[in-house]
């Protein structure tokens, strides 16, 4: 199944534009008629008609409509972005397509890549959200310093930080899975003290994820794996 994605959502019509448009008239060269999949990124998937093709939008009629219910329970991993952009990308999109509710980027003392493309990484996002053909587009957060996590980690039953030379309880064994998990993942020089400090006052409890030293996007991973299954 191919799946598009839009949030113009009119009454009985959506309306696929800029890339998604493209990629359906001109690459797929879908006709009026034609039948697509498409989704809003909240769990509803759109079976529609063609009805209208012009320059700038492809306009479709639904026919019917599903919901599905995001996974529970929701995780999420806190991060720090990588000296090398395409290595935070990887982490995204794999991410995504493994089943995460939530993102987030945070800029640690230590952090070296200090700029970030949103409007790509957001890109990526809605194409790992498609290729998956996962209903669900999970929530893209980027803060401007590590301090900030404090506004968005409230919401989550239990909260891991993970950093090299310190905890020995592996996060697969002490998150029971019973509730939200949310795991910070630090940069590649890692959590200052002062960090950590901040973290374990907001009760985030230190976890380790296993005896090797990882990069920051294969962390990531780790950890997201280990909170899904």
């Amino acid at each position: 199944m191919i799946l598009f994605y839009s949030t113009s959502i009119e009454n009985d019509s959506v309306i696929l534009k800029e890339e998604e448009h493209i990629h359906c008239s001109k690459v797929l060269r879908k006709q009026i008629n034609d039948e697509i999949n498409v989704t809003d990124g909240k769990g509803n998937l759109y079976i529609c008609k063609i009805s209208e093709i012009n320059k700038s939008n492809t306009i479709c009629q639904i026919m019917s409509v599903e919901r599905t219910e995001k996974q529970e329970p929701s995780v999420a991993i806190g991060i720090s972005p990588t000296k090398n952009p395409s290595r935070l990308e990887w982490f995204i999109e794999k991410a995504v397509e493994i089943g995460i509710s939530e993102i987030i980027i945070f800029k640690a003392q230590r952090t070296e890549k200090k700029s970030l493309n949103e409007s790509r990484l957001m890109k990526i996002l809605i194409s790992a959200m498609k290729q998956s053909l996962n209903l669900h587009l999970p929530e893209l957060r980027i803060l401007n310093n590590f301090q900030e996590i404090s506004k968005y980690c409230n919401h989550f039953d239990h909260k891991y930080i993970a950093y090299c030379d310190g905890p020995t309880d592996l996060l697969s064994e002490v998150y029971t899975k019973s509730g939200s998990g949310l795991v910070l993942i630090g940069p590649e020089g890692d959590f200052t003290k002062d960090e950590i400090k901040y973290a374990e006052n907001l009760n985030f409890h230190p976890a380790s994820l296993g005896k090797t030293r990882l990069r920051t996007e294969t962390a990531g991973l780790v950890a997201l794996m280990m909170l899904k299954y």
